[in-house]
């Protein structure tokens, strides 16, 4: 069983941490897939070697299949039988004594294709190749447009990228014959989702497998989804009988892992001739990949997108539409942040085009809009329970002297030296809840979190979550915790987690949920406990169903452009960050810290691209660009503290404020330094490519 002792921190950084590929199984053969080189083809023949592989129709896998509403149903064969829909898919498992021999099967696995022609949906049930559609209107856009001093359009455009965890993805799998149990070893943020989704892959109850979650190197997202893999090795491993392991390398994890973003906002702003924000009527359409990943659906990217538009001001009216078309390109799923990232940077993008506009100051007409009073219910119908907007961008001009910033600019700009002052507003959503997702149409996740306390008769205490470490240091916040409600010392508590036998069933570790959901379950249990008085054999499980919160924050980053590459570098970065209470100090500011790192690579660098036939083009570190050490600034971060009143003790989570900041922080800061070449950027990255090509033919005097 996974065990988030003391010791864990230690065995990590000492580089002994026991990760998937570290897992040794008696009699275990190593695993690859068959991956298909082409974006868009009928299968006419698979051969894999006799004896050590097998196809998706000899594998016999169910397919899967989302039902959501606005959601168009397509089934998902983990192992394509028919027909592959884009580079990457896989269409047989072959094994081997070890990696090596694994390869070579592949090798001398023969597939037959017939290419399809272009035009064909991706999806016949899909018209249009729309998956996923959805609108939603306020009213009063029409009536603030017509009374306002100008309506402003804008679009932009948020990068295909890929989540990037330094640990790649891994599975292993083995069969108990005489207890019909398959038991799955997987680096995932979803045990529980897992298991169900190989339940519904191999069609067997669900007690009949069993999850387990060793260390795991990162999951950032992309291991928030149940992957074709992780059903193919549990079918596999009953079929021959044997142990099975698979570990990804790092050009499936880029080309068939799953990506995420690739989301492009088109909207009109109705503006007051002080600033006044109006109305907002947005387009957002997002390019989902060739399925809807499974448990989020096609839905994740565009939905999430539109809910976040101008999220932390107040809008009078809104209206949208957002929708996911179907692509010959990597499925997309979760990344930290998923589409807040996309609707965050594209309203930031967008006032500070109104703030050029208008002529007026963008930190100016950022204070003039935000939401003044809480709680509060947004024209979008977000019910914002805490938080205070303006003394987060007071605190972020005071702590950045932006006024000093602003002066010491235009000296830059006298020097003929380009450099920009950006600014990153946002709230996000956190730690969904089982209203959340019915209100959205989605059953296959339950929103629930949990946790399970047992006093064992040696007196030491036991807790078990239903979430899954990924490095954000669980185990010690929950001793802490734990410390705080039994008086209890930390060499007396023992945490599990990453178990779907020993676990308390839950939704896992995703959308900053820890802090919400999973930390509420815990403090509940813990407080059931002392009520008991600590009692040998005490086990006590608290369930619970958290509702959205929004941590909220705002960032300053100012950066050059160097006048003849374009190379743009963050020269000095301020965050601002309203998580509620904070639980654990270090652990909250290194979350952030990492966010932003994470947010920098998705401003200034990371994108996949494919050709206009359908090949990805950055394959490997080499094509696909992330930022080294140099590139992350020292991060000045300040909190300031609202606590929610959802929450006993007013945390609202933290994970992806980071990345969802920089991300507008520092565009906007690019943007602004190359504002005077006449240069207007609006998708992303913004690397010297896209400032180039950004250029006029006849450059304004510098």
């Amino acid at each position: 069983m996974p065990r988030l002792g003391l010791e864990n921190s230690r065995l990590l950084i000492t580089g002994n941490g026991s990760y998937l590929a570290d897992l040794e199984f008696e009699g275990c053969v190593d695993v690859c897939f068959v991956r298909s080189p082409f974006p868009n083809a009928e299968i006419a023949r698979v051969r894999p070697p006799v004896g050590s592989g097998l196809s998706g129709a000899e594998l016999g896998i169910r397919p899967l299949q989302l039902e959501s509403r606005g959601l168009v149903s397509v089934p998902w064969d983990p192992i394509a039988i028919h027909r592959v829909r884009y580079v990457g898919e896989s269409v047989a498992v072959v094994w081997g004594k070890d990696r090596y021999e694994a390869e070579d099967a592949v090798d001398a696995t023969e597939v037959d294709y017939d290419r399809l022609p272009d035009g064909i949906p991706v999806h016949p049930e899909a018209p249009d190749d729309v998956l996923f559609s959805t609108t939603f209107d306020s009213g009063g856009f029409e009536e603030a447009s017509s009374a306002a001093h100008a309506v402003i359009e804008g679009s932009f455009k948020a990068a295909r990228q890929s989540a990037l965890p330094i640990e790649c993805r891994g599975v292993a799998a083995s069969h108990d014959s005489a207890s019909g149990v398959t038991t799955v070893w997987t680096s995932t943020q979803i045990p529980h989702l897992v298991r169900k989704g190989i339940a519904l892959g191999l069609g067997v109850d669900e007690d009949l497998i069993r999850v387990l979650v060793p260390h795991v190197g990162g999951g950032f997202g992309v291991k928030a989804q149940v992957f074709a893999e992780e059903i193919a090795l549990a079918a596999l491993t009953r079929r021959i009988n044997r142990p099975v392991r698979w570990i990804e390398d790092r050009w499936e994890n880029l080309v068939a892992s799953a990506h995420a973003h690739d989301t492009g906002v088109t909207m009109r702003v109705a503006v007051a001739r002080d600033g006044t924000f109006l109305g907002v009527d947005a387009d957002v359409v997002a390019d989902v990949g060739a399925y809807s990943v499974w448990p989020f659906s096609a839905s994740l990217e565009p939905a999430t997108a539109a809910a976040s538009l101008f999220g932390p001001y107040a809008i009078r009216a809104i209206k949208y539409r957002a929708r996911g078309i179907a692509s010959h390109r990597c499925p997309v799923g979760a990344h930290r942040g998923v589409g807040i990232n996309a609707g965050v940077y594209a309203t930031e993008r967008m006032v500070d085009t109104i703030a050029h506009e208008l002529n007026i100051d963008p930190f100016d007409i950022r204070r003039l809009n935000a939401i003044r009073t809480m709680p509060c219910t947004t024209a979008a119908g977000r019910e914002l329970d805490s938080g205070d907007y303006l003394g987060l961008l007071d605190r972020l001009a005071s702590a950045s002297a932006y006024q000093e910033l602003r002066r010491s600019q235009r000296q830059s700009r006298q020097e003929h030296r380009l450099v920009g002052v950006g600014i990153g507003f946002f709230n996000e959503h956190s730690g969904s809840g089982p209203s959340d997702y019915r209100r959205r149409g989605v059953t296959t996740i339950s929103g629930e979190d949990s946790a399970r306390v047992v006093v064992t008769h040696e007196g030491r205490l036991q807790i078990y979550t239903s979430a899954a470490e990924a490095g954000q240091g669980h185990a010690e916040t929950y001793r802490a915790l734990a410390g705080r409600e039994l008086d209890i010392a930390p060499e007396m508590i023992d945490v599990f987690e990453g178990d779907t036998d020993a676990c308390p069933k839950g939704t896992g570790t995703f959308a900053s949920r820890g802090g919400v959901g999973v930390i509420e379950a815990v403090v509940q249990a813990l407080r059931k406990v002392a009520q008991l008085d600590i009692a040998p054999g005490t086990d006590v499980t608290h369930v619970h169903e958290a509702k959205q919160l929004y941590p909220s924050g705002a960032h300053l980053a100012v950066v050059e452009v160097d006048a003849d590459t374009f190379v743009p570098r963050v020269v000095r970065y301020v965050a601002i960050e309203d998580c509620g209470t904070i639980l654990h100090a270090d652990i909250v500011d290194e979350q952030v810290r990492g966010g932003i790192a994470n947010g920098v690579g998705c401003a200034l660098l990371e994108e996949h691209r494919y050709s206009a036939e359908g090949q990805i083009l950055t394959a490997s570190l080499l094509d696909y660009l992330v930022p080294l050490v140099a590139d992350i600034p020292h991060v000045e971060l300040h909190h300031l503290t609202n606590p929610s009143p959802g929450t006993t003790l007013g945390s609202k989570g933290v994970g992806e404020a980071g990345t969802i900041g920089a991300i507008a922080a520092v565009s906007n800061a690019v943007a602004d330094a190359v504002f005077p070449l006449g240069v207007r950027l609006t998708a992303l990255p913004y690397s010297p490519t896209r400032i180039s090509d950004g250029m006029p033919e006849a450059l304004p005097d510098r």
